[in-house]
């Protein structure tokens, strides 16, 4: 039976035969908006009251709501279908020799008056739930937000093991990655840079997003690609009910979501947003430089079948910066990213769920600098073509088995073009050109519910990639065992390859940044992780207290060298010295997601570590983002139907950096003399420990017939100059005469109070 088993998995699992039986199947939407339910819990009792003797079995339904229950005998049961933010749903329904196709809409309720049902899967919880954490993104519409924009991943920067790059960035540094190791997927297509304002935003608008799904580690074999973590955002579909939507106002920008039915069977989605600091400031001064970015969801679904149904959804962003200085230098910045999807959900059977996409995704950057006699210009371009299909067969009792392929076309371009009057050169950083590669990914894995209380995770992911003509084999392996006081006991392990690398330079992703391939000398980027955790509900269900290690090693790391330039003729891949990395620590979470208050307290205590021959003198080293401690707390707290209040507060170790210990004088030619500074090791002293509290006030008030919210946004609140880096400056003594060297620290955000305003229709 064991051998049976693994040739299921492995080798097309969904096209066996299997004996005659009956299952209950459907999709979990919301009943009012009818848009799908993701990670509902469904149970089947024998009885209408709900305890652990009349359980028969249990599932969750899935990205697209769909949920299977099979092997079910004639009779009468009863189904229970909860999620939180849901009024949990009673059904009574009966088999009688044929299957049961069984759709359930449930009744929306608040958090705050909602109770904790306990359904179908409490003796075991899902394996992907390792490291795994999916967020609301109305909570993230409660929680503080500079200049009243909110802000995806500034929320996800509060979960422990998700630090922030500065003040400045919304990078997601995960579990000592940087960020291009995180996959970062919008409705299943990849995104490359998802950030505004040089990385102080992210370019993922709250509004248009149904939901959120970070997996920090030691991700499922599903997934693929990157070496550290995983960010799956889902947008809505549109509701069904009517036409709708939101509006709202802050200091920064505006933004518009509407949606609604096109038919009885279809429905869109669409919201933009756009940034306007440059108008205010062009009310100012004319000399301000233009900035402004935008960014565009939309999405429509067509229900062709009671199994099918057809999604096109699309991403477009885009930053503009620009200095004009009257005939002196002048700068233009642009960068953007595009996506477009084209989605088939297709039930074959009860038993299985198969869902193919075809999908583009275009990542560009373009600057030009100079004046009417000198003009350097540098631009790079990533275009993906994916096909894609997946499967999920469900046809065994205590088997979910996934399979899936994929296959992607890349094409990527980064060049320079300097223009001196009539003398013209060009350099192509990759030294190639346009490179022209694809690569295919195949994967299998089974949730494997071994016992009542042992859940298995185990699969294998297989990597192609023609350009340096790489072949990988990823295994990956998670468990779960809840003891009998109820400890849920987990582990991990995964081997994951990089293939696509990002440079980073500074420390932060900046829009200057080259994305470019693994090559023949450029090999792929591996890691070996392991994780090993607790967690329980405590205090009546209401709270999670989850504890987790981590051990993550990385091989042929990436980093520029000391004296690296972007010269023309050399290509980039020269510029780049290789090492490896390694990251480990223990992650705290407490969390609470019903009651009139939710929110987290989280506790980081974490190494990060690089080694490189060419850097520090070939010895190990912090990077800027090592955080010894991180501490983080939310808060979300409704006082009534009117005023609500969220909060965050952060501290963390200092940012790690080079100080200048000495300085000396170089002769440059006879007559000059330059100053030159000598330094500790790479980073190898520590800022002063970085803390903030924000506050965001809500005032719930009725106007013109419609719901509108009033947001006072309370940034730094007791005033902290936290340190954002430091320089050199020559101070001068006139008593003595003398001139000293002193540190002098930048600190960027005092107080700074806000005001937004939103309203529903």
């Amino acid at each position: 039976m064991k051998y049976k088993l693994l040739l299921a998995i492995f080798l097309l699992p969904f096209s066996l035969f299997s004996e005659e039986k009956y299952s209950i199947s459907g999709i979990v939407n919301d009943d009012t908006s009818k848009e799908a339910v993701i990670s509902a819990t469904v149970a089947i009792y024998t009885d209408s009251i709900i305890n652990k003797d009349n359980f028969v079995k249990g599932a969750y339904s899935n990205k697209f709501g769909f949920y299977s229950l099979p092997n079910i005998p004639n009779g009468t049961y009863y189904l229970a279908v909860s999620s939180v933010g849901y009024k949990l749903q009673l059904t009574k329904f009966t088999v009688a020799n044929d299957d049961v196709r069984q759709n359930i809409h449930l009744e929306s309720v608040s958090v705050m008056t909602q109770e904790l049902t306990v359904t179908a899967d409490r003796e075991s919880s899902p394996t992907s739930s390792i490291s795994s954490i999916s967020i609301s993104p109305s909570f993230v519409s409660k929680m503080p937000a500079f200049g009243g924009e909110v802000d995806i991943f500034r929320t996800l920067q509060l979960l422990p093991g998700i630090a922030a790059g500065s003040e400045l960035s919304s990078g997601l540094y995960v579990r000592g990655g940087s960020p291009d190791q995180n996959l970062i997927l919008l409705d299943g297509v990849t995104v490359y840079n998802p950030s505004h304002l040089a990385g102080f935003i992210s370019s993922f608008n709250n509004d248009a997003i149904k939901d959120i799904r970070m997996i920090k580690g030691a991700f499922p074999a599903e997934y693929g690609g990157r070496l550290s973590s995983v960010l799956d955002l889902t947008m809505k579909e549109g509701r069904k009910d009517k036409l709708g939507g939101k509006a709202g106002i802050s200091l920064i920008s505006s933004k518009l979501t509407l949606e609604g039915p096109i038919n009885e069977n279809s429905s869109f989605m669409i919201s933009g947003r756009r940034f306007y600091f440059d108008l205010l400031l062009g009310l100012i001064t004319n000399d301000a430089p233009t900035y402004y970015f935008y960014d565009f969801n939309a999405k429509a679904n067509y229900k062709l079948s009671e199994n099918d149904v057809l999604y096109v959804s699309g991403y477009f962003a885009r930053d503009v910066f620009g200095v004009d200085e009257n005939g002196s230098d002048d700068i233009s910045i642009n960068w953007g990213n595009s996506t477009a999807n084209m989605r088939w959900m297709h039930i074959v059977s009860p038993e299985l769920f198969t869902n193919f996409s075809l999908i583009y995704t275009d990542y560009i950057f373009e600057s030009n600098i100079g004046d009417k006699d000198l003009v350097f210009n540098t631009g790079s371009r990533i275009r993906d073509i994916v096909l894609k299909g997946d499967a999920q067969y469900l046809a065994y009792d205590d088997h979910v088995i996934k399979t899936g392929a994929d296959i992607t076309w890349h094409n990527f371009n980064a060049k320079a073009n300097f223009n001196e009057l009539d003398i013209e050169a060009n350099t192509d950083f990759l030294g190639e050109g346009n490179i022209n590669t694809f690569d295919i990914a195949l994967y299998a894995q089974d949730e494997w519910k071994v016992t009542d209380r042992l859940d298995v995770n185990y699969g294998l992911r297989g990597y192609y990639f023609q350009q340096g003509n790489y072949l990988d084999i990823e295994p990956r392996l998670s468990a779960t065992y809840l003891t009998d006081q109820g400890i849920r006991l987990k582990g991990a392990f995964a081997v994951a390859n990089q293939y696509i690398h990002l440079v980073v330079r500074n420390n932060i992703s900046l829009p200057t940044d080259l994305w470019f391939p693994s090559t023949e000398n450029i090999l792929p980027s591996r890691s070996y992780q392991g994780v090993l955790g607790a967690e329980m509900n405590i205090i009546d269900d209401t709270y999670l207290i989850s504890l987790e290690g981590y051990y993550k090693k990385m091989n042929n790391l990436l980093e520029y060298k000391d004296d690296a330039e972007f010269t023309l003729g050399i290509p980039l891949e020269d510029q780049f010295t290789r090492g490896e990395g390694r990251a480990y620590g223990i992650e705290l979470f407490l969390n609470k997601k019903i009651g009139n208050f939710t929110g987290w307290i989280g506790y980081t205590l974490a190494w990060t570590k690089r080694q490189f021959a060419d850097l520090n003198n070939g010895k190990e080293f912090y990077p800027r983002y090592d955080r010894r401690h991180d501490v983080s707390l939310t808060l979300n707290y409704e006082f009534n139907d009117t005023w609500e209040l969220g909060l965050a507060w952060v501290y963390g170790t200092g940012q790690a950096f080079t100080m200048p210990t000495s300085t000396y004088y170089w002769q440059e030619s006879e007559n000059y003399y330059n100053e030159k500074y000598q330094f500790s090791d790479r980073n190898g002293v520590r800022l002063p420990a970085y803390h903030r509290m924000d506050l965001n006030f809500m005032y719930k008030f009725e106007a013109y017939k419609l719901p509108w919210v009033l947001s006072i946004n309370i940034y730094n609140v007791y005033d902290r100059r936290n340190p954002f880096a430091w320089y050199i400056n020559n101070e001068y003594n006139y008593d003595t005469g003398e001139t000293s060297k002193k540190l002098k620290q930048i600190t960027l955000f005092p107080i700074i109070p806000t005001l937004g305003l939103s309203f529903e229709f």
